[in-house]
Parts: C-alpha cells; sequence; structure tokens
C-alpha cells in the first residue's frame, strides 16, 4: 500500500528520515563508557564513534542530492538507508575499536541520505505554504528525537547493552527501507543522461550556487543550526561546570529548551497554515534570536549569570531556531525545483558543517572565556544570519533559476 503524500503518517515518515542522524548520535552518548571497556580503547577513541558518524553524515548530502535529481528519489534513497543499516548492524558485531569506527563513518554516510530526501521529496510534491508545513513537520519530529534518544539509549544499554544500541539502529534502518520498497512512490523520476555525469553534476552545481535566494536561505539556516548547536556543545559546560548542577537538573533544562526547537517549529507549521509569509516568520525568529543571544552576552559579561535568566534566553534562542529552519528549507528548495536534490544535500552539509564549527568554537574558547564562549558564539551566528538576510533575502523576489 502506497503512502499517500496528502496523509501525516507521511509526514511522520519524512520526518523519520531527518531524524535518524539525532536518533544515532544521542542514543549512542551513554554507550561510551562500557565500549572503552568492551574494546579496551580509551576514551577520545570510543567519543570519535560520534564525530565520525557526524563527519559521514555532513559530507555525504553533497553526492546524495545530485544522484537523486539524476537517478530519481527511490533508489538513492534506498542505497542511503541500507549503506545506513550496514553500518548498524557492522557497529554491533565489532569486534575493535577500528571496526568500529569504520561502521559509525558508514553509517553516518548512509544517514545523510534520510534527511537530505526528506527536504527534497518535500519540495517535489508539495509549494507554497503547503510546503513549509511539511517542513515544519518533518522539523517537529526531527526534534523531538534528541529530547527522547538519551533516555531510550539508557533503557537500551541496561537490557541489551552497547551493542543492542547499534542493533536497534540497523534495526530503524530496515523499518524504513521497507517502507521505501513498499509504500513510497517515485516523486522524481530519473532523468535520461544528457552527458559524463561528472561535467553534468559540476554543471547543476554551478546552477545552483550561482542562485542567491537559494544560496543565501541555506545559509541563514546552517547559522541558525550554529547558534542552536553552540548551546548543545556548550551546555554541558556551562550547566555542569559554571552553574554546578546537578545531572538530573541538567537534563531536564536540556529537554525544556529541546521542547523549544519543536514549538518553534510547531509556531511555524500554525503560520504557514494561516498564510504569513515565509521570509517574515524567517527575519522575525532571526531578530528574537538576536535579542536573546544579546541578552545572553550581556548577562555573562555583567557576571549576573542566574537560573531564572539564563534558561528563559536559552529557550528563547532554540526556539527560533525551531521557528526559523521551515522557512529556510522553504526558500531554499522553492526556486530550483529541478534541482531541489542538490539544494537539500546543500542544505544539509552545510547546516552540519556549521553546527560543528560553531562547537569547536564553544570548546576551544570556553577555557578562557568560560560561559562567554557559549553566549558570544551563539549572538555571532544570529548576527551573520541578519547581515545576510537583510540585502539578500528581504527585498529580493523569487528568481528564476538561470
Amino acid at each position: 500500500m502506497k503512502l499517500r503524500p496528502a496523509s501525516p503518517v507521511f509526514s511522520i515518515f519524512l520526518g523519520m528520515l531527518a531524524a535518524l542522524p539525532p536518533l544515532s548520535i544521542d542514543m549512542a552518548l551513554p554507550a561510551l563508557v562500557p565500549i572503552t571497556a568492551a574494546l579496551r580503547t580509551t576514551p577520545d577513541m570510543a567519543g570519535l564513534t560520534l564525530s565520525l558518524f557526524m563527519a559521514g553524515f555532513a559530507i555525504s548530502p553533497i553526492a546524495y542530492g545530485p544522484l537523486a535529481d539524476r537517478f530519481g528519489r527511490r533508489p538513492v534513497l534506498f542505497a542511503g538507508l541500507v549503506l545506513f543499516t550496514a553500518g548498524g548492524l557492522a557497529a554491533t558485531f565489532a569486534t575493535s575499536i577500528a571496526l568500529l569506527l569504520g561502521a559509525r563513518l558508514a553509517q553516518g554516510a548512509g544517514a545523510g541520505a534520510g534527511m537530505t530526501l526528506a527536504f527534497t521529496i518535500t519540495r517535489d510534491l508539495f509549494e507554497g505554504c503547503a510546503a513549509q508545513t511539511r517542513f515544519a513537520v518533518i522539523t517537529v519530529v526531527a526534534n523531538i528525537a534528541p529530547i527522547v534518544a538519551p533516555t531510550l539509549g539508557a533503557v537500551l544499554l541496561g537490557s541489551l547493552g552497547w551493542r543492542g544500541i547499534y542493533g536497534v539502529t540497523a534495526l530503524s534502518g530496515v523499518v524504513l527501507a521497507s517502507v521505501v520498497v513498499l509504500g513510497l512512490a517515485e516523486t522524481r523520476p530519473s532523468r535520461s543522461p544528457t552527458g559524463p555525469m561528472l561535467p553534468c553534476l559540476a554543471r547543476d552545481y554551478r546552477r545552483v550556487l550561482a542562485h542567491h535566494e537559494t544560496l543565501s536561505h541555506i545559509a541563514v539556516n546552517a547559522l541558525g543550526f550554529g547558534w542552536m548547536f553552540a548551546y548543545v556543545a556548550g551546555s554541558p559546560l556551562v550547566f555542569l561546570g559554571v552553574f554546578h548542577l546537578a545531572p538530573a537538573l541538567y537534563a531536564a533544562i536540556f529537554a525544556c529548551t529541546g521542547s523549544g526547537i519543536v514549538a518553534g517549529a510547531g509556531l511555524n507549521g500554525w503560520l504557514a497554515r494561516h498564510a504569513v509569509p515565509p521570509h517574515r516568520v524567517l527575519l522575525a525568529a532571526i531578530l528574537f534570536a538576536l535579542a536573546a543571544t544579546i541578552a545572553l552576552v550581556g548577562l555573562t559579561v555583567a557576571g549576573r549569570l542566574s537560573l531564572p535568566l539564563f534558561v528563559p534566553l536559552l529557550v528563547l534562542a532554540t526556539t527560533c531556531f525551531g521557528l526559523a529552519a521551515p522557512s529556510a528549507a522553504h526558500g531554499a528548495l522553492d526556486p530550483v525545483p529541478d534541482l531541489a536534490g542538490i539544494a537539500g544535500g546543500l542544505l544539509t552539509s552545510m547546516q552540519m558543517l556549521t553546527g560543528a564549527v560553531a562547537s569547536l568554537a564553544v570548546a576551544l574558547l570556553f577555557p578562557a572565556l568560560g560561559a562567554l564562549a557559549m553566549a558570544g558564539t551563539m549572538a555571532v551566528c544570529a548576527l551573520a544570519a541578519l547581515v545576510i538576510y537583510l540585502p539578500c533575502i528581504l527585498p529580493s523576489p523569487v528568481e528564476p533559476l538561470a
């Protein structure tokens, strides 16, 4: 039975594709200590199981996007899910840290297909407010995953061990691949080749990179993820190291801020259904994020760090990412329907690479600046998003693809 694009189940399926990366990362967090003991390795090597997964996930969409434009969505998505599943199985039965790291790199590369094709398929099937509403649903489902994943990982660790966590990720890949085979209709049939693959891919990439409307939205989305990921990277340093909170309280605050992303995406969908233009929603999200992060910087510089002041501002900043992301994705893919795969791949890759840079900046600056490293990085990302938005998005109508 084929999934109906207008059904809620279809939107949830696309959201689950986008949720593969955060589920696979955050579920594995409780496993790092037992992996260190079981494979007789060091904590930093065990930590590479996360870093290499993210590296594979960040780079692979650059290939998935143009391949999906050339060969169709279903075969490329299925291939990515098979790679994700194979990586999960290899991680489950890995007998050395080297094998586990290779498996996680492959699994991350497979996961890149899920998020890239979720955005691309949405653009194939929907336009305007309908597309933005679906992007909002994808964002909601994808961001519920990081909230529940650590708890789920802890439960699996207690019942199945660390190998069971990777086994469950492999099982999720099998389920989603089965849905692709049995329930997903092709939304973009393969194109007849018009020349050698590499020159054609280079030409298509040039067309997308020359389209300033798409590129601007990709950059704004990446910077939104940057201010959010700077918080993700800095929150344990600030709340556990500066505020000296108990781990349970920190977990509750982290869940609260994560819920802000879901709330922001839900608000975006509501505004789309009420025909509020996406560029206005995006501007409001950037402005509120900038106000919240500047206030965080001010409080930190003034030495007025307190939970009642700090936490609401962080919730506002993460809510603004949830509010901005669906509009940014819509603005990135809507102008280039025939190259939506490439645009979706760039959207995903730039998001992850910017998040990695933001988290690295927080880690490097924290020993010298403390909480200001997190707040300052968040503010810089929000300010950069506004600097790009004002000249490149606000005054510009959607331009035709060259």
